[in-house]
């Protein structure tokens, strides 16, 4: 996750042609490693300086570095996907939950003047779950997930309120919308979605990932959330350890 964190942070340096040598970069995935840095000149029509001076705006020290490290992330993200117990995804998720990230979450729920939940689908009783566990403790918090319901309520936010976006596969259109509003809007934003590289974790101030465990039965998806619920009991344990017990 550092590599992707590391990218996430320096992509705004980066100008177009730049960031579409990135997106190249990125479709190649693992078969990355089976490339020069000539090869990759070639074929976008560039020179190998040019590759040099992106990874260095992204935070390495050249091509190599950052060709070790994008395999080397994947590698990780396949292996943390094979998943061979519910104990496991615990263990896993636990793993994820970046203590820096928690501390400033904590601190932002505590003095948030409003909390605004997102969610759809099978997410939405995880949602559900953490908005009774903030409002039995006191907390002014909205559960949204009626698209228009949702979309409207994120223009009224700002910058003394958090949002908590929930969604497994990080995909789901409406809250990624909405969030995007409350982002622009001022509040600050965390997701909580399915240990993976998806466009509502980048968008996000902070990031939680759980693990699932995907199952789709006849198209219908019911994949395990039990990542996601022990993300949002861990975080309101951790609130009450340090604000109200």
């Amino acid at each position: 996750m550092e590599f992707f964190n590391l990218i996430k942070k320096n992509v705004t340096k980066l100008n177009q042609n730049e960031k579409a040598l990135l997106e190249y970069l990125f479709v190649l995935k693992e078969n990355l490693k089976n490339h020069t840095i000539r090869d990759i000149a070639a074929k976008n029509f560039t020179s190998p300086n040019a590759i040099v001076r992106l990874c260095k705006k992204l935070g390495f020290s050249g091509y190599v570095e950052f060709r070790e490290s994008y395999c080397n992330a994947i590698s990780w993200e396949k292996s943390m996907i094979k998943l061979t117990s519910l104990d496991e995804q615990l263990v896993k998720t636990k793993q994820l939950i970046n203590p820096e990230v928690l501390h400033h979450v904590l601190k932002k729920m505590y003095i948030s003047e409003k909390i605004a939940i997102f969610a759809v689908g099978l997410s939405r009783t995880i949602a559900e779950d953490l908005y009774l566990k903030l409002i039995s403790i006191g907390k002014n918090c909205q559960f949204f997930v009626d698209p228009h319901v949702m979309h409207f309520n994120a223009k009224t936010l700002n910058e003394n309120d958090l949002v908590f976006s929930i969604s497994a596969s990080g995909l789901s259109d409406n809250p990624i919308y909405a969030t995007t509003i409350s982002k622009a809007a001022g509040a600050t934003t965390v997701s909580i979605t399915g240990f993976s590289n998806n466009p509502l974790a980048e968008l996000t101030h902070y990031q939680f990932y759980g693990m699932i465990r995907e199952i789709y039965i006849d198209g219908i998806d019911v994949s395990g959330r039990l990542g996601l619920n022990y993300i949002v009991d861990y975080i309101f344990t951790e609130y009450l350890k340090a604000y109200v017990l």
